[in-house]
């Protein structure tokens, strides 16, 4: 147990795409735990430089430090200023103030992790699972967690149910669906660079605006689709990738037998406006 005063007893790394997952683990403890998040620290750091603030509250200032892993972080200029502090201060303190929670479908941690430490899995547990998890982890490095007042309980709920309302303003709204038409354009680039480097094995891609088709061996293929029905409203409106053994009705191609689907995933894309 560390019974060094810290400023904070919490603190989170995240980028841009997981604010979202941060401000939500942020909500459930912050009334019982001092936290830092970036959304809701920046005036304490605006004027000072920001390498040298944002160095000391991961390197000294933080008991217990939350990164919400996804391959990208470290990699912006942001994080990666926060991951050097972290790594720097596991020189001296170990890994035991760090919790990694990873936040992509294929969970993984930064390779220079050691394997012996555990991570928090978000399908597992959940957002409030994961918020018993840093709370237990905090209050065992010595953290005094307070208890929460019936009227700090009231104001979290309500805060949770204004950022719930903000989520479906912003989805049905002209930007978000500018943002998601982005995003797609965005995955759709990422898979015809690789359909690209592999033209060798007669891997094609070819893009139909509102569905892209990835034409692989074997008689094996992959369509991507998404399109919104409403131009300011992303309702019940999904980004799909299914692969097939052959193809099935298509426009623009001809078919004559039956396509056979092999896997399927559906889900929303990652549409964010916020830090990077």
């Amino acid at each position: 147990m560390n019974q060094k005063a810290f400023e904070y007893e919490v603190a989170f790394s995240f980028t841009a795409q997981d604010e979202a997952i941060a401000t939500q683990l942020n909500d459930l403890i912050s009334d019982r735990l001092q936290t830092f998040i970036y959304s809701e620290r920046q005036k304490e750091i605006a004027g000072r430089d920001g390498q040298e603030a944002f160095s000391e509250v991961y390197a000294e200032k933080a008991r217990l430090v939350v990164v919400l892993y996804r391959e990208s972080w470290g990699r912006t200029p942001w994080t990666r200023v926060e991951m050097d502090a972290i790594k720097n201060r596991s020189l001296n303190d170990g890994w035991d103030f760090t919790v990694f929670i990873p936040t992509e479908t294929k969970p993984s941690v930064p390779p220079w992790l050691p394997k012996t430490r555990l991570y928090v899995g978000l399908e597992r547990w959940g957002v409030e699972g994961a918020a018993a998890v840093i709370e237990a982890r905090a209050t065992e490095s010595g953290a005094i967690v307070r208890e929460e007042t019936i009227k700090e309980r009231a104001a979290r709920h309500e805060r949770k149910e204004e950022l719930r309302r903000k989520q479906l303003q912003f989805l049905n709204s002209d930007e978000g669906v500018n943002a998601a038409r982005a995003a797609y354009a965005s995955v759709k680039t990422i898979i015809e660079g690789y359909a690209t480097s592999l033209q060798n094995l007669n891997i094609q891609f070819k893009d139909h605006n509102d569905f892209a088709v990835v034409r692989g061996r074997r008689g094996i293929n992959l369509v991507i689709s998404w399109w919104p029905t409403y131009s300011n409203s992303l309702e019940n409106v999904f980004f799909k990738a299914n692969y097939y053994k052959g193809l099935p009705r298509l426009r623009g191609y001809m078919t004559f037998d039956k396509a056979v689907a092999r896997k399927s995933r559906s889900g929303l894309l990652p549409v964010y406006r916020t830090r990077g």
